[in-house]
């Protein structure tokens, strides 16, 4: 497996070390200790209270109550960031993820074949740079001072780790096989995690400076469209006809699911691990729920029609959009439906509801009205307990992806840029 070149580790070594912290990596911080500062020794990672740094692109859509609004109830926008998606084509743009007070949006350029990252605040909306990374179909995931970006070039594949601060890339990792699209990494245990198609399939850890920390190879087609989920001590792969349960610390496989048999039964979209079990969609319309720790079957099975989304998992509750048109609650012990809300009890033109967001009780949502007024799309605020639409402020376009929630700011880019709600 090709390493890194010395003078990338060298660079990205004197970036995560020194005396200060410099920033979070997948819930850690990663810094020097002060007696082994002067030995340049290996970055140390210790837990801080950073649950979900890449919610976004694990689609845990779920961050720290740290990070929520002063008042849901009275959210207006206060700044607006313009980046122009004219031009583009959506589909292969990145997902916007958030990490360390920063917003990071990408659009790939078919003229130059190249994605350029912009960075904003999240608090004021204010540019914080650019750069630009060869490639199509990138999918990034942020933590600390950092962006990974799995991405196809002319060679094959390719995982990158840049710096926000100075856009400069650290390191890279290269297989040489083609994965349309790439498939998504993900951040743990102080870990960079994905599975990798070289020869055989395989899930593989690498180090914050691009070492290999761990390769385990498991059966299965690997599932490019769906990513994984990973907390401090369990990763979950989904697979084409099933998912694979690893050790996130040392790789150890655990088990797997490969009855599936792909197709609509093929998992749909990414799963979310809480509490000592997985809940995940397919295709079918199934909603299933496994302990991670018992590989006998699902703990429970809910069919609806249409394809779920699951955000988050909570209190007590599953919080998914279905098809793009309602909002639900399920009871997390038994799949039981709780409530749900339509995208037309929202507004009566309404076209269809984005990825949902959970933080501190309540549900944030972007809706999109079929009336092309850029003044009828909307920001909605629903009560994660029963439901109501407790607030509603209008976008200045539609929302292309779910609402990302950071420094008390809510954040939602449209076609034309970033909004900043609070």
């Amino acid at each position: 497996m090709p390493e890194p070149s010395t003078l990338s580790r060298r660079r990205a070594l004197s970036l995560l070390g020194g005396g200060l912290a410099i920033g979070s990596l997948g819930g850690y911080v990663v810094g020097d200790d002060s007696e082994r500062a002067d030995k340049a020794a290996s970055p140390v990672i210790a837990p801080t209270d950073w649950g979900h740094p890449n919610y976004d692109a694990t689609n845990n859509r779920h961050p720290s109550v740290q990070n929520a609004p002063h008042d849901p109830t009275s959210l207006d926008t206060v700044w607006k960031a313009p980046m122009s998606l004219d031009g583009t084509f959506i589909p292969d743009n990145p997902v916007p993820v958030v990490a360390n007070g920063l917003v990071i949006g990408g659009k790939y350029s078919t003229a130059r074949s190249r994605t350029t990252f912009e960075l904003f605040t999240t608090l004021g909306g204010e540019s914080y740079g650019s750069f630009s990374r060869p490639g199509i179909k990138h999918t990034p995931v942020a933590a600390g001072d950092y962006l990974f970006s799995h991405y196809q070039t002319t060679d094959g594949m390719r995982l990158d780790a840049s710096s926000f601060t100075s856009g400069e890339r650290l390191w890279s990792w290269e297989e040489q096989t083609t994965s349309l699209p790439p498939l998504q990494p993900v951040v743990a245990s102080g870990l960079i995690h994905m599975a990798t198609a070289r020869g055989s399939t395989s899930a593989s850890a690498f180090t914050p400076r691009g070492e290999t920390k761990w390769k385990t190879p498991f059966s299965g087609g690997t599932h490019n469209l769906v990513p994984p989920a990973a907390t401090p001590r369990t990763l979950v792969h989904p697979t084409m006809d099933g998912f694979a349960v690893f050790d996130s610390q040392t790789g150890k496989f655990r088990w797997e699911v490969t009855s599936w048999e792909g197709g609509s039964k093929a998992m749909a979209t990414a799963p979310v691990l809480h509490d000592g079990a997985i809940y995940t969609a397919r295709h079918d319309g199934r909603v299933l729920s496994y302990d991670l720790e018992d590989d006998s079957g699902p703990r429970w099975v809910r069919r609806r029609q249409g394809t779920a989304r699951i955000a988050a998992v909570a209190d007590g509750y599953v919080y998914l959009t279905r098809s793009g048109v309602k909002l639900e609650a399920h009871r997390a012990d038994d799949g039981s439906r709780e409530w749900s809300l339509d995208c037309l009890d929202i507004h009566p033109d309404a076209s269809g509801l984005t990825a949902a967001t959970l933080c501190d009780g309540s549900l944030y949502v972007g809706v999109s009205v079929e009336d092309d007024d850029q003044y009828q799309h909307r920001l909605s605020v629903v009560d994660a307990d029963d439901g109501a639409v407790s607030h509603q402020t209008t976008l200045p376009g539609a929302p292309r992806f779910g609402p990302m929630i950071s420094n008390g700011t809510v954040i939602v880019q449209t076609r034309d840029g970033f909004v900043g709600l609070r």
